[in-house]
């Protein structure tokens, strides 16, 4: 017979193997998680330098190309990095859903905090584009940072599932033991039956059938 996690070749039902008797693999990133991701990250990386050269043209530390090229990007970046950011964020959400990850144990800091921001930056006053420019380039690296450290983690909690209610190991109730796939626990001896010769107090101690006997004779009268 084999194994029906990993294959091997077993002698008996329950022989301890590589796989540990029965441990099932941990599941694979989906590819369209991944593709989410980098898509995120490049997108995000792509955006903040856009943002740094603008901050350097308002700044008159560069000459703006000839084109429109930087006023096309301009436009087309945002709308791209925020599809991106959503479609992120909804796989990734799907993804922990479904293996009962709780969101808590995943989520970083940067990812709320590069969206905020990202929006609080369209507040700015407009006579002060270069800082415009620098606080979106510092939130697009934020959201890019978050984005990678949540993926890592949630990826962590796939192949540990032992993590993913709460992020604390689960102990284990018995130790494996070398070349068993784990310690059965002890069970009781409750077919037990009691024999006549349990009563006989003699065959426990034989003092005490002594002091049986001596009482008896203290108690009947003579003859």
């Amino acid at each position: 017979m084999n194994c029906s996690n990993c294959g091997s070749q077993l002698d008996h039902p329950g022989q301890g193997h590589t796989c540990l008797g029965g441990v099932a693999p941990p599941p694979q990133p989906h590819a369209h998680w991944q593709a989410a991701q980098w898509a995120l990250v490049a997108l995000a990386a792509l955006f903040a330098g856009l943002s740094l050269v603008r901050a350097a043209i308002t700044a008159d530390l560069l000459t703006p190309p000839s084109g429109g090229v930087i006023n096309a990007l301009s436009i087309a970046g945002p709308l791209a990095l925020f599809a991106a950011f959503l479609t992120w964020s909804n796989v990734t959400k799907r993804v922990i859903d479904a293996q009962s990850i709780a969101a808590a144990a995943v989520r970083h800091w940067a990812v709320g905090a590069g969206a905020l921001l990202l929006f609080l930056s369209y507040l700015l006053p407009v006579k002060t584009p270069t800082a415009f420019h620098v606080v979106r380039a510092a939130a697009a690296i934020l959201l890019a940072i978050g984005a990678l450290v949540t993926h890592r983690r949630a990826t962590r909690r796939l192949a540990d599932p032992a993590t993913s209610a709460g992020g604390i190991p689960l102990p284990d109730m018995d130790e494996a033991r070398p070349g068993q796939a784990g310690s059965q626990p002890t069970r009781l001896a409750l077919d037990i039956e009691t024999q006549p010769e349990d009563w006989n107090a003699s065959l426990w101690d034989p003092e005490i059938q002594q002091d049986i006997d001596r009482r008896r004779r203290q108690q009947t009268p003579p003859a």
